[in-house]
């Protein structure tokens, strides 16, 4: 899958996004008395309802259920072409950070085991800054061809990633405490939807260097990715 692929799938979610939108604020509608997906069609006695167009709401709720379907298969390689980034990306190099190294080498000559750490351990608030990064990630890598660039670069399976490019997980506002938990299940499911799309936008304007920051065995790194 290349990158123009990728995004008519994203494009593809987003169409299928509105659609089921579009059902379900059909269903939901004040002349069909707010059925949705669960209300009853029949009666007390058991008859099929006379206030509402039943058909209409059967085809409605079939189109959501397969709808839903569809986006789980689109959502489901969008991931996976996300996650093959990592393992099937053009040739990279890493770069350290500052001008030179402890050794005296120029940092813009290809090392693909240069990996600089972003913070020292001895700081006062290098446990807060952790756990703070801990919250931050949003994917781990779970599976890495040896010998691929990324592999030669550094990353490895079971780092987390904090930011890709200059996409970030967004910060949670602080919950109500009567809120849902189902609430709270579908804000992190909106969260990762939308960090799939910031990313395909960052992907599409094919950035000459993406920053990778990662988390890693309680250490953060960073690796300069140049595409």
């Amino acid at each position: 899958m290349n990158l123009d692929e990728f995004n008519a799938l994203v494009k593809q979610r987003d169409e299928i996004e509105r659609e089921i939108k579009e059902n379900v604020d059909f269903l939901e509608a004040p002349e069909n008395k707010s059925v949705g997906m669960k209300g009853k069609l029949v009666d007390e006695e058991g008859f099929p309802r006379n206030d509402i167009d039943i058909y209409s709401i059967r085809v409605a709720r079939n189109k959501v259920i397969c709808l839903k379907n569809d986006y789980l298969n689109v959502n489901k390689k969008i991931e996976e072409y996300l996650h093959k980034v990592h393992n099937s990306h053009p040739v990279i190099r890493v770069q350290r950070s500052k001008a030179k190294d402890e050794q005296g080498n120029d940092p813009n000559e290809s090392s693909p085991e240069s990996v600089t750490e972003d913070y020292d351990e001895s700081a006062p608030d290098y446990e807060k800054l952790i756990e703070e990064a801990r919250r931050s990630t949003f994917a781990m890598i779970d599976e890495m061809v040896e010998n691929s660039p990324s592999h030669k670069a550094g990353l490895r399976i079971n780092d987390y990633i904090i930011q890709f490019g200059d996409i970030r997980k967004k910060k949670k506002k602080k919950s109500d405490k009567n809120e849902k938990e189902n609430d709270n299940e579908r804000e992190s499911e909106k969260d990762h939807e939308d960090i799939f799309k910031r990313i395909a936008a960052y992907m599409s304007n094919n950035p000459t260097r993406i920053k990778v920051k990662i988390l890693r065995e309680g250490k953060i790194f960073f690796y300069f990715v140049f595409p």
